[in-house]
């Protein structure tokens, strides 16, 4: 007896051409924002962007951060802080916490400046690719 099998792709083309584009222009990146869900960060996280991303310095924004307590919140920034990686809780509607992206921008890329700095290279911009599902994202720039 012959088993009929059906391939389905449920990998949407625009997803592909996503993380083709996302791999072509790390090499040009620095630091990656990944935008999370709050409530839900490991189920909000694409775990192909995690394998695409893997060497690279990154920051982690708990967005949606009013919707989930604060115990939880907590929790998420101590397991991402134990993987190495800094979290900091944000709201993108009223831009709380969001000035606080940029401090630890500088912090993670401080050795990096100094060894910019000691080539006599000064002012270099440091360049972020900010990646994040749909819905998660929101508004990442507030007025």
């Amino acid at each position: 007896m012959s088993e009929n099998k059906t391939n389905i792709n449920y990998y949407p083309g625009h997803m592909a051409k996503t993380k083709k584009q996302i791999s072509e222009d790390l090499k040009l990146i620095d630091v990656i924002i990944e935008i999370l869900d709050a409530r839900i960060p490991i189920s909000s996280n694409n775990p192909d962007i995690n394998e695409i991303v893997k060497n690279k310095k990154k920051i982690i924004l708990l967005n949606k951060s009013d919707l989930a307590s604060e115990e939880e919140n907590q929790k998420w920034i101590n397991y991402f802080k134990k993987k190495g990686v800094t979290a900091i809780k944000v709201n993108c509607n009223t831009g709380e916490n969001l000035n606080q992206v940029e401090k630890e921008i500088k912090k993670i890329m401080e050795e990096d400046i100094k060894k910019e700095i000691a080539k006599g290279i000064v002012g270099k911009t440091i360049k972020a690719m900010v990646i994040g599902i749909p819905n998660v994202r929101q508004i990442f720039f507030h007025k």
